[in-house]
């Protein structure tokens, strides 16, 4: 078959015995490890430490082996296939594509609550650099730079200053940890998995969070560290530039899949090393540098009782390069800027990929729509309403930008991630022959995965809106139900004279 000669062989250095070889595919998951540097490790870890200590260093470890096990589990789905999830999860049972609507929903609602906590986070950086205006102006002024970029291409040098910036942001945390000596024991302790409680301190320093309940802020970590749902969801369409197996070659038919099943060297199941690799260095990689930044946060920050947060969200984590010299200081700000700012072009590319991914797997419209045009409207929806957002808190002060973006994560990084968990042994189940089908261990570990994060989410929905929150999620699923009753006819092939109408 035609199709079949385009599946692109892997280079020896993916077959060799030899792992250091392997590294050469660190990919797709060096995006998950620059987003999580930019927008998780900085912030979130960092206050983790600052109030809880080395206890909660646990979290960050259960949290990606959480998301490593279904973020695999897709990978390999659609390299073996090259059915993206979004397509897959259309013919789950019920209404056809309702779970797809449903995690499009939220994607619409939630994206451009992200973006305003990430501009904010911008013009904060921006503010304590400068030393003159606020937030919301300098939040206001990175968007519009980014708004230019975006319309002119030129993110090269950005992105390459970026890597060296952020690389030397890492490296300097790496010594600061070491070079602070931490007691090895207490960090080993803090992998094990025990209770959590607000320091009596807090309260001083921080009244508001006698209403916000341990539950809900550990959350909003969990959501963060690696990347939200639709992160990986983006990052699995980016498969189809890599080229890995079968990825960029549209969902494969029973034949040809039934072909790759007889083959254990067929070079689409030979590209499953790949993802293991990329996966699990993008993983431990996350791992590792929260568990620096929550270190640092523990050592330099509890002490004095600076807990990130306010306006003070970025500028206390300044100490930790401040510790090794005051002359890396203007190094700290430069990276925190570029981190963020780095995320604020990125972030729409990313999601342009989720919404155009879902807008394509409806059979009405596959193949017809202009990628610029859903670009276009995906970027004045994120850019645009997530400014607007921000602008609207300024009318309630008391509303913080962590406070902003607690519901969604609470969905987009936690609940959406239990769903798309618990979906994938199912989709294996569905649309692959049983060779090619993920193992035993890995679908119960699929299972629990789902069943946690559903778990955590509705526990952290019932703390931060109680039976209020539950009624929006249920009402936000049936009416995806209804919904997607009504449009069942963007499932069915528009009819022409060449064409019959697909039932």
């Amino acid at each position: 078959m035609e199709t079949e000669k385009r599946v692109v062989t892997p280079p020896r250095a993916l077959l060799s015995s030899n792992p250091l070889k392997w590294f050469r595919f660190f990919g797709p998951g060096v995006i998950i490890a620059s987003v999580t540097v930019g927008s998780g490790e900085i912030l979130f870890p960092s206050r983790g430490g600052a109030i809880f200590g080395f206890q909660v260093l646990y979290v960050f470890l259960f949290i990606a082996l959480l998301k490593w096990i279904f973020v695999y589990s897709s990978m390999r789905h659609m390299i073996l296939s090259g059915g993206h999830p979004l397509e897959r999860w259309s013919w789950i049972p019920g209404p056809r594509g309702w779970l797809p609507l449903f995690m499009f929903i939220i994607l619409v609602v939630a994206v451009p609550i992200w973006y305003s906590f990430l501009s904010g986070l911008t013009g904060l950086t921006c503010a304590w650099i400068f030393g003159v205006g606020d937030h919301y102006l300098w939040a206001t002024v990175s968007v519009a730079a980014a708004v230019l970029l975006l319309a002119r291409g030129g993110y090269n040098f950005l992105e390459n200053a970026q890597k060296i910036i952020l690389g030397l942001l890492v490296a300097g945390i790496f010594v600061a940890v070491f070079y602070v000596a931490p007691n090895w024991a207490d960090i080993a302790k803090g992998f094990i998995p025990q209770p959590l409680s607000y320091p009596d301190w807090l309260y001083g320093i921080m009244p508001e969070m006698r209403s916000r309940s341990v539950w809900v802020e550990i959350m909003v970590y969990g959501s963060v560290i690696g990347g939200l749902s639709f992160d990986y969801l983006a990052y699995l369409s980016f498969l189809r530039d890599k080229k890995w197996g079968w990825s960029h070659l549209g969902t494969a038919t029973s034949e040809q899949l039934d072909l790759i099943a007889t083959q254990k060297d067929h070079p689409a199941r030979l590209w499953l090393r790949a993802a293991l690799v990329d996966t699990v260095a993008s993983f431990v990689m996350v791992v590792i540098i929260s568990s620096c930044f929550c270190i640092l946060g523990t050592i330099i920050l509890q002490p004095d009782q600076r807990v990130p947060e306010g306006l003070n969200l970025l500028n206390h984590q300044a100490s930790f390069l401040t510790t090794l010299s005051p002359w890396l200081l203007p190094v700290y700000q430069l990276a925190v800027f570029l981190a963020f700012f780095g995320v604020l072009f990125g972030a729409p590319e990313l999601y342009y990929r989720v919404a155009y991914e879902y807008l394509n797997s409806l059979p009405r419209w596959r193949g017809q729509l202009l990628a610029r045009n859903v670009r276009v409207a995906v970027f004045g929806w994120t850019l645009g309403g997530g400014l607007l957002i921000l602008w609207g808190s300024r009318v309630f002060p008391d509303v913080g930008l962590i406070d902003i973006v607690t519901p969604a994560g609470i969905y987009a990084g936690v609940l959406a991630c239990g769903f798309y968990a618990m979906t994938n042994p199912w989709v294996d189940w569905r649309f692959l022959p049983a060779p090619l089908r993920m193992s035993s261990w890995l679908v119960m570990a699929n299972i629990i995965a789902g069943l946690a994060f559903t778990f955590m989410g509705l526990k952290a929905l019932w703390d931060y809106g109680q039976l209020g929150a539950y009624l929006t999620l249920a009402g936000l699923l049936l009416a995806c139900f209804l919904l997607a009753w009504q449009l069942r006819f963007l499932h069915r092939i528009k009819a022409s004279p060449q064409r019959p109408v697909a039932s």
